[in-house]
């Protein structure tokens, strides 16, 4: 086995996509950044500036954190209050960029509130349905309290749609929908669940304009200098690449041919400038941080915190999927940021914090499993927090 145990891993490939990030952002933006800034570091700068500053809150939520703290009602309800502040607040000063309202900027730093609320619907979820299942009661759609945390979410989404941002409003109540069926809802709700998005789809398609993007979704060649250049652009950056990819730093499409080069479309340049060999590394580390975040949530006992770990994989790991299906076309255009990959603050954190709370996870049930061994051999019972540093390292089984 590559790793003694899953946390390893899991630390061991954020730093591994980090560099690679740090490398492709770098690429990616230094055309734009030296046409805007006079300085084509600008961008990596930032980039190393946001990753330093998530590795302080990777650091302390992992390992002096106790996850359990997060989980009580008043707990996510303060969250939930703090996200709809921040929402709001975007809605009424928020910047413009692309005619979207979605960051605060403060001083020379830029804040995107919907980015914290993919974070908070997971600590939502994982402290309400967590403690639902807890106490053996039943988890449903329908009827309050148990749809408490689904109508808070509606709620964010809401908000974010009206900035405008169609694709993260859907991605916030998705992830919602996604940690309720993961909680256990009934399999009548979830085939109502896809009949709904059959229904609203059908719907979007009655609006011309949306049929129009539909229809350049499958071909976008049919307009590819109108609604179809990005993704046209997108398939261009991608097949040049080829097998092995062009000389690092030698893609074409990063001058200002492909838009969104160094954030949502970063993929396409990495895919340019790697070929189909780095392409194929790339997507075997999200596979592998996947699996051993799945390892993690199947070998929790405490319901809360597997309802986190679930969380933080569907969140972090089908962000991911989700972004590269989008560059390849495989997706409508949705605006997703690649993990670690793409340039973006906010999300860079917000990532590192996640990932952060999986580890703590892991260190609570390795405390906890150390602790039945103690006892199991007749053993006195020692602090919890000893215990979480004892166990740090150990686990079931190599990964």
């Amino acid at each position: 086995m590559l790793w003694e145990n899953p946390k390893d891993a899991i630390i061991t490939l954020m730093i591994l996509l980090m560099v690679i990030g740090c490398v492709n952002v770098f690429s990616a933006s230094f055309v734009r950044a030296e046409a805007m800034t006079g300085n084509p570091y600008h961008f990596l700068i930032r980039y190393l500036g946001y990753a330093a500053a998530g590795s302080l809150v990777f650091w302390v939520t992992a390992f002096h954190l106790n996850y359990k703290r997060l989980m009580s009602p008043r707990f996510y309800m303060v969250v939930a209050g703090i996200t709809i502040i921040l929402l709001v607040t975007t809605l009424g000063i928020g910047t413009v960029v692309n005619g979207s309202r979605r960051w605060i900027y403060i001083g020379g730093f830029s804040l995107q509130a919907s980015e914290l609320a993919k974070v908070s619907v997971i600590l939502m979820a994982a402290s309400f349905l967590g403690d639902r299942l807890q106490r053996g009661l039943r988890v449903s759609l329908l009827g309050y309290p148990s749809n408490q945390a689904l109508i808070i979410t509606l709620f964010f989404a809401l908000l974010i749609f009206l900035q405008p941002d169609m694709g993260t409003a859907t991605i916030v109540f998705a992830l919602m929908l996604g940690m309720y069926v993961l909680a256990g809802i009934s399999k009548q709700q979830i085939m109502s669940l896809g009949l709904l998005a059959v229904l609203i789809c059908g719907l979007a398609m009655l609006a011309p304009y949306r049929r129009a993007r539909i229809v350049l979704w499958f071909d976008p060649w049919k307009d590819a200098q109108g609604g179809g250049y990005q993704m046209t652009q997108s398939l261009m950056a991608i097949g040049s690449g080829g097998l092995t990819g062009l000389p690092w730093g030698q893609g074409s499409s990063k001058f200002f041919y492909l838009p969104e080069a160094h954030t949502d479309f970063a993929f396409a340049i990495f895919c340019q400038e790697w070929g189909y060999i780095g392409a194929l590394f790339l997507i075997a580390c999200f596979v592998i941080m996947a699996w051993a975040m799945v390892t993690i949530a199947m070998n929790t006992k405490d319901r809360r915190g597997y309802m986190l770990v679930a969380g933080a994989t569907l969140f972090l790991i089908g962000q991911a999927a989700a972004n590269m299906a989008m560059v390849t076309g495989l997706f409508p255009v949705i605006g997703v940021p690649l993990l670690f990959i793409s340039y973006g603050g906010t999300s860079l954190i917000v990532n590192m914090f996640t990932l952060g709370l999986v580890i703590g996870v892991y260190r609570n049930e390795s405390a906890r499993e150390l602790m039945e061994e103690r006892v199991a051999a007749g053993l006195p019972p020692v602090e919890d927090s000893r215990l979480r540093v004892v166990s740090s390292n150990r686990y079931r089984r190599p990964f």
